[in-house]
Protein backbone atom coordinates (compact mmCIF):
# COMPACT_ATOMS: atom_id res chain seq x y z
CA UNK A 1 0.00 0.00 0.00
CA UNK A 2 2.33 2.47 0.68
CA UNK A 3 4.54 1.84 -2.69
CA UNK A 4 1.06 3.39 -4.23
CA UNK A 5 0.88 5.84 -1.93
CA UNK A 6 -1.67 4.64 0.57
CA UNK A 7 -0.38 5.18 4.51
CA UNK A 8 -2.62 2.71 6.41
CA UNK A 9 -1.61 4.03 10.06
CA UNK A 10 -3.02 7.68 9.15
CA UNK A 11 -6.02 6.68 6.62
CA UNK A 12 -7.43 3.19 7.76
CA UNK A 13 -8.57 1.99 11.60
CA UNK A 14 -6.89 -0.67 11.95
CA UNK A 15 -7.60 -3.62 14.05
CA UNK A 16 -6.42 -6.90 15.20
CA UNK A 17 -7.58 -9.99 16.07
CA UNK A 18 -8.18 -13.86 15.88
CA UNK A 19 -8.34 -15.00 12.54
CA UNK A 20 -12.25 -16.47 12.78
CA UNK A 21 -13.00 -13.15 14.49
CA UNK A 22 -11.79 -10.85 11.79
CA UNK A 23 -13.67 -12.63 9.52
CA UNK A 24 -16.65 -13.28 11.74
CA UNK A 25 -16.60 -9.12 11.51
CA UNK A 26 -16.16 -8.37 8.03
CA UNK A 27 -19.63 -10.99 7.78
CA UNK A 28 -21.15 -8.53 10.09
CA UNK A 29 -20.11 -5.38 8.30
CA UNK A 30 -17.94 -4.22 10.49
CA UNK A 31 -14.86 -3.38 8.86
CA UNK A 32 -14.73 -2.96 5.06
CA UNK A 33 -11.38 -4.58 4.32
CA UNK A 34 -9.72 -7.74 6.08
CA UNK A 35 -6.19 -9.31 6.00
CA UNK A 36 -6.43 -12.78 7.17
CA UNK A 37 -5.23 -17.00 6.51
CA UNK A 38 -6.07 -18.36 2.84
CA UNK A 39 -9.20 -20.38 4.30
CA UNK A 40 -10.85 -17.51 5.93
CA UNK A 41 -10.33 -15.40 3.17
CA UNK A 42 -12.10 -18.64 0.68
CA UNK A 43 -14.91 -18.48 3.57
CA UNK A 44 -15.39 -14.66 3.05
CA UNK A 45 -15.34 -14.90 -0.65
CA UNK A 46 -17.78 -18.16 -1.23
CA UNK A 47 -20.25 -15.59 0.85
CA UNK A 48 -19.60 -12.94 -2.13
CA UNK A 49 -16.70 -10.79 -0.60
CA UNK A 50 -14.57 -9.47 -3.30
CA UNK A 51 -10.89 -10.60 -3.27
CA UNK A 52 -8.81 -7.59 -3.48
CA UNK A 53 -5.41 -8.53 -3.81
CA UNK A 54 -3.67 -12.29 -3.21
CA UNK A 55 -0.42 -12.47 -1.84
CA UNK A 56 0.82 -13.56 -5.12
CA UNK A 57 0.06 -9.75 -6.02
CA UNK A 58 1.91 -8.38 -3.21
CA UNK A 59 5.07 -10.41 -3.37
CA UNK A 60 6.61 -8.87 -6.76
CA UNK A 61 6.51 -5.39 -5.22
CA UNK A 62 8.17 -6.77 -2.59
CA UNK A 63 11.32 -8.49 -4.87
CA UNK A 64 10.26 -12.12 -4.73
CA UNK A 65 10.44 -13.79 -7.46
CA UNK A 66 8.01 -16.04 -7.55
CA UNK A 67 5.44 -17.34 -4.47
CA UNK A 68 6.53 -18.25 -1.37
CA UNK A 69 5.48 -20.56 0.74
CA UNK A 70 3.41 -19.64 3.78
CA UNK A 71 3.17 -22.96 6.09
CA UNK A 72 5.71 -25.18 6.98
CA UNK A 73 6.40 -28.08 9.03
CA UNK A 74 8.56 -27.39 11.84
CA UNK A 75 11.10 -30.00 13.69
CA UNK A 76 14.34 -30.11 15.95
CA UNK A 77 17.24 -30.38 13.35
CA UNK A 78 19.01 -33.27 15.54
CA UNK A 79 16.16 -35.02 15.31
CA UNK A 80 15.44 -34.54 11.61
CA UNK A 81 19.48 -35.58 11.19
CA UNK A 82 19.16 -39.05 12.95
CA UNK A 83 15.55 -39.68 10.98
CA UNK A 84 16.56 -38.60 7.90
CA UNK A 85 14.41 -41.19 6.37
CA UNK A 86 11.46 -40.84 8.25
CA UNK A 87 11.67 -37.23 7.34
CA UNK A 88 12.44 -38.09 3.50
CA UNK A 89 8.96 -40.26 3.56
CA UNK A 90 6.86 -37.65 5.43
CA UNK A 91 8.00 -35.19 2.64
CA UNK A 92 6.96 -36.93 -0.44
CA UNK A 93 3.98 -38.14 1.80
CA UNK A 94 2.85 -34.58 1.50
CA UNK A 95 3.74 -34.05 -2.13
CA UNK A 96 2.00 -37.23 -2.95
CA UNK A 97 -0.82 -35.60 -1.53
CA UNK A 98 -0.83 -32.13 -2.31
CA UNK A 99 -0.49 -33.84 -6.12
CA UNK A 100 -3.74 -35.92 -5.58
CA UNK A 101 -5.31 -32.62 -4.28
CA UNK A 102 -4.33 -30.49 -7.28
CA UNK A 103 -5.83 -33.27 -9.74
CA UNK A 104 -8.83 -34.89 -8.27
CA UNK A 105 -12.00 -33.18 -7.83
CA UNK A 106 -13.16 -36.54 -6.23
CA UNK A 107 -10.24 -36.36 -3.42
CA UNK A 108 -12.06 -33.10 -2.39
CA UNK A 109 -15.49 -34.77 -2.26
CA UNK A 110 -13.83 -37.31 0.06
CA UNK A 111 -12.28 -35.17 2.65
CA UNK A 112 -15.44 -32.51 2.09
CA UNK A 113 -16.33 -33.06 5.64
CA UNK A 114 -13.16 -32.58 6.88
CA UNK A 115 -13.33 -28.84 5.42
CA UNK A 116 -16.49 -28.11 7.91
CA UNK A 117 -18.50 -27.27 5.18
CA UNK A 118 -21.48 -29.20 3.44
CA UNK A 119 -21.52 -25.94 0.99
CA UNK A 120 -20.30 -26.88 -2.60
CA UNK A 121 -19.69 -22.96 -3.05
CA UNK A 122 -17.68 -23.12 0.18
CA UNK A 123 -16.06 -26.79 -1.41
CA UNK A 124 -15.14 -25.43 -4.05
CA UNK A 125 -13.62 -22.34 -3.12
CA UNK A 126 -11.46 -23.87 -0.38
CA UNK A 127 -10.26 -26.32 -3.67
CA UNK A 128 -9.38 -23.82 -5.65
CA UNK A 129 -7.51 -21.57 -3.24
CA UNK A 130 -5.82 -24.15 -1.48
CA UNK A 131 -4.22 -25.28 -5.11
CA UNK A 132 -3.23 -21.81 -5.50
CA UNK A 133 -1.46 -21.80 -2.81
CA UNK A 134 0.44 -25.19 -3.23
CA UNK A 135 4.21 -24.83 -3.52
CA UNK A 136 5.77 -25.35 -7.35
CA UNK A 137 9.31 -24.16 -7.35
CA UNK A 138 12.53 -26.02 -6.03
CA UNK A 139 13.50 -25.08 -1.88
CA UNK A 140 16.49 -23.15 -3.31
CA UNK A 141 14.04 -20.34 -5.18
CA UNK A 142 11.63 -20.36 -1.92
CA UNK A 143 14.41 -20.07 0.57
CA UNK A 144 16.03 -17.23 -2.13
CA UNK A 145 12.90 -15.25 -2.39
CA UNK A 146 11.99 -15.83 1.37
CA UNK A 147 15.38 -14.15 2.34
CA UNK A 148 14.58 -10.95 0.32
CA UNK A 149 11.23 -11.25 2.05
CA UNK A 150 12.15 -11.10 5.25
CA UNK A 151 14.91 -8.04 4.55
CA UNK A 152 12.30 -6.24 3.59
CA UNK A 153 10.50 -6.78 6.60
CA UNK A 154 13.53 -6.20 8.99
CA UNK A 155 13.33 -3.03 6.98
CA UNK A 156 9.67 -1.81 7.57
CA UNK A 157 9.30 -3.26 10.88
CA UNK A 158 12.74 -3.31 12.70
CA UNK A 159 13.69 -5.30 15.73
CA UNK A 160 9.78 -4.79 16.76
CA UNK A 161 9.09 -6.91 14.14
CA UNK A 162 12.00 -9.77 13.66
CA UNK A 163 13.73 -9.22 16.70
CA UNK A 164 17.80 -9.37 16.56
CA UNK A 165 18.18 -11.01 13.07
CA UNK A 166 18.78 -8.88 10.10
CA UNK A 167 19.27 -11.89 8.04
CA UNK A 168 16.47 -14.82 7.77
CA UNK A 169 18.00 -17.47 9.79
CA UNK A 170 20.20 -20.48 7.51
CA UNK A 171 18.22 -23.38 9.26
CA UNK A 172 15.23 -22.32 8.60
CA UNK A 173 14.61 -24.67 5.22
CA UNK A 174 15.43 -27.93 4.99
CA UNK A 175 17.15 -29.42 2.15
CA UNK A 176 16.12 -32.96 1.75
CA UNK A 177 18.11 -33.93 -1.40
CA UNK A 178 20.41 -31.49 -2.31
CA UNK A 179 19.19 -29.06 -5.13
CA UNK A 180 15.64 -29.38 -4.13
Amino acid sequence: MKQDGIDLKSEATIAYGAPPLIAAKALDGEMEASLNFWNFCAQLEAKGFRRLAGIEDILPKLGAKGAVSAVGYVFDENWAASHRDAVARFIAMTRKAKQLLVTSDAAWDKIAPLTGTSDAAMLKTYRDRYRDGIPRRSIDDEEKDARVLYRVLAEIGGRDLVGPAAELDPGTFYHAVPGD
